[in-house]
C-alpha cells in the first residue's frame, strides 16, 4: 500500500515538474532545449507550455476546449475540401490527358502535311471526297502549327 501512494505520488509530482520547453540558440547556432534558457542565448522559441493544472495538453489549457459539434464541423469541412481538392485533380489530369492526345494528333497531321502524303476529306455538303491541293498546303501547315502551339505546352 506505501508503495502505491509513494508511486502516485511520484507521478503527480513529474506531472506537476513540467513547465515550459524553450529552444535556445546560442552566438554560435547550437541549438539547446532547457526550462529556462542560459545567459548569452541569442534566441529563444517555446516549444511546449504547461496548463494551469501542470500537465501540457490538458482539455482546459489556454484557450477553450472545442466542443464536439465545433470540431465534428472542422472534419466535416476539411473533409469537402479534401473531396474539392480530389475532384479538381481529376479534372486537370483528365484536361492535361485530352491535351496531350490533341497535341499528338496536330504533330501527326503536320507530319503527313509536311511529308506530302495525299490527305482526303469529305465534303460536308456533298459527301463527296476531296483530296487536298498543293495551293491549299501551305494554309493547313500553319493550321497545323498553330494547332501544336495551342496543345503542345514546351
Amino acid at each position: 500500500m506505501k508503495r502505491l501512494l509513494i508511486g502516485c505520488a511520484a507521478i503527480l509530482a513529474a506531472g506537476a515538474a513540467a513547465g515550459q520547453v524553450l529552444e535556445c540558440v546560442d552566438a554560435k547556432g547550437k541549438k539547446e532545449y532547457a526550462q529556462t534558457c542560459p545567459p548569452g542565448t541569442v534566441k529563444e522559441t517555446k516549444l511546449m507550455k504547461s496548463s494551469p493544472g501542470g500537465t501540457p495538453g490538458a482539455a482546459g489549457s489556454g484557450a477553450a476546449a472545442k466542443s464536439l459539434a465545433e470540431r465534428e464541423a472542422g472534419f466535416r469541412k476539411r473533409a469537402m475540401e479534401r473531396q474539392e481538392a480530389d475532384t479538381k485533380a481529376e479534372k486537370e489530369k483528365a484536361e492535361a490527358k485530352i491535351a496531350e492526345r490533341n497535341c499528338t494528333d496536330a504533330r501527326a497531321q503536320l507530319k503527313q502535311l509536311q511529308d506530302g502524303q495525299r490527305i482526303a476529306r469529305i465534303d460536308p455538303n456533298t459527301g463527296e471526297r476531296s483530296y487536298l491541293t498543293d495551293a491549299e498546303r501551305p494554309a493547313e501547315i500553319a493550321n497545323a502549327r498553330k494547332a501544336i502551339a495551342s496543345w503542345c505546352k514546351q
